[in-house]
């Protein structure tokens, strides 16, 4: 009982940490990414794309060679000598979020070129600016995901050129559109909170870029000069322990009961034994 308990604890724990590391990368379209597992792997590695539900093997590779799953003219894809996925020259359809062997990896957003990333903390105010090459309404049309931004937590001014958001929260996460030009890709953070009570602020940053990497896919096709981007920021890349803190701590507490009712009901047990010895004693003499 005690052993299926702690294998059920671990398992639970386990689970959570994996969850917690999935990597999230912003990448320009046109540049090219790298993919690793989370872990190493051993024998064969399938790598595969879902979007909006629907999963897509890419390729599978053992080291030796890669065998393609999808059409692949232009050799795009391919692996890397410890089985990582890379992609030459992403375009916006390869956004979405990447499994090595049905483990999910890498969260991968492509946003076109150029485009400004904006780093919010949660339930700040975020002001973007419609791009110089936008058309010249008077009044900026501004989108998201393909839709018109039409609510109260938002303001347009027609004098600056620019779309205000109130209280943003992670939803609000998204590349915007200006008048059908992209002006900015906004990622909204969980707002951390210092001993004195200072929030993070908004931050305005671009894609950081790295040189590829130096050892070269497994297959005959050679990537072109590439560069890796990546933009985590400080604060988002020490949210997963904060926000699985409070499950830990959960986990503690019930551990801890459990281990006080076995210990309770041994010690109960452990009583009634010795008082039906002396009972049995007493009634023999």
């Amino acid at each position: 009982m005690r052993v299926n308990i702690y294998s059920c604890l671990l398992v639970f724990v386990l689970g959570c940490n994996v969850t917690a590391a999935i990597r999230h990368e912003i990448v320009q379209e046109k540049q090219s990414v790298l993919l690793p597992c989370l872990h190493a792997v051993e024998g064969e590695v399938t790598w595969s794309r879902e979007t909006n539900g629907h999963r897509v093997d890419i390729l599978t590779t053992d080291g030796d060679g890669d065998k393609k799953h999808i059409p692949d003219p232009g050799g795009r894809y391919n692996s890397m000598a410890d089985k990582s996925l890379y992609i030459r020259r992403v375009n916006m359809s390869d956004s979405g979020r990447y499994f090595c062997n049905n483990a999910a990896a890498v969260q991968l957003t492509v946003i076109p070129p150029g485009t400004i990333i904006r780093n919010a903390a949660e339930k700040t105010d975020v002001t973007l600016n419609c791009p110089n090459d936008a058309g010249g309404s008077d009044v900026p049309t501004w989108s998201k995901d393909g839709r018109e931004i039409q609510n109260q937590w938002v303001h347009v001014s027609s004098v600056y050129k620019t779309l205000t958001i109130t209280y943003v929260l992670p939803r609000d996460s998204g590349l915007y559109y200006c008048d059908g030009k992209p002006a900015a890709y906004l990622t909204v953070i969980k707002a951390e909170t210092s001993d004195r009570g200072e929030k993070t602020t908004t931050t305005t940053t671009k894609p950081t870029t790295t040189t590829k990497p130096t050892t070269k896919p497994t297959t005959t096709t050679k990537p072109t000069t590439t560069k890796l981007t990546t933009t985590t920021s400080p604060s988002s890349s020490t949210a997963a322990p904060h926000l699985w803190q409070p499950v830990r701590l959960v986990i503690g507490g019930v551990f801890l009961i459990i281990m006080i009712s076995i210990t309770a009901t041994a010690w109960t047990e452990a009583r009634q034994k010795q008082k039906r010895r002396a009972t049995q004693r007493e009634n023999n003499f």
